[in-house]
């Protein structure tokens, strides 16, 4: 009998300036390495909150969540938005269009919460 995968859960941060949405690089090392990404906190055992976000902006949690089975272990995130007018990207960071974000070459967890999010998380 197969054992049950660990269960882990994050937050995803959607922080949008404009038509760009912030971009992070991952570690070079580790899961997703050196890989393009939206910024997230740490995935952990118990339901993370809005300490980790890459800014002191007004955050918003959205009810829905993104869940992805890795190899080892089982993800669900929430997904927080926020406006990124006046947040100035660190060297690990940048600002991408949200309009050619398939160019960015997200890995799978995070494409998913892009088209979860798109363009209208901050628009209400």
């Amino acid at each position: 009998m197969k054992t049950a995968k660990p269960q882990r859960y994050g937050t995803i941060f959607w922080l949008a300036r404009g038509r760009d949405v912030l971009l992070v690089r991952r570690p070079p090392r580790g899961l997703l390495g050196g890989m393009r990404a939206l910024p997230t906190g740490p995935w952990e055992a118990t339901t993370p909150g809005l300490a980790d976000a890459p800014s002191a902006a007004a955050w918003r949690v959205l009810p829905a969540r993104v869940t992805h089975v890795f190899t080892h272990f089982r993800l669900e995130l929430a997904l927080a938005v926020a406006d990124g007018d006046g947040h100035q990207a660190d060297a690990q960071a940048e600002w991408w269009p949200i309009d050619d974000l398939e160019s960015a070459g997200l890995p799978t967890v995070f494409a998913k919460a892009a088209s979860m999010i798109g363009s209208r998380a901050c628009e209400d």
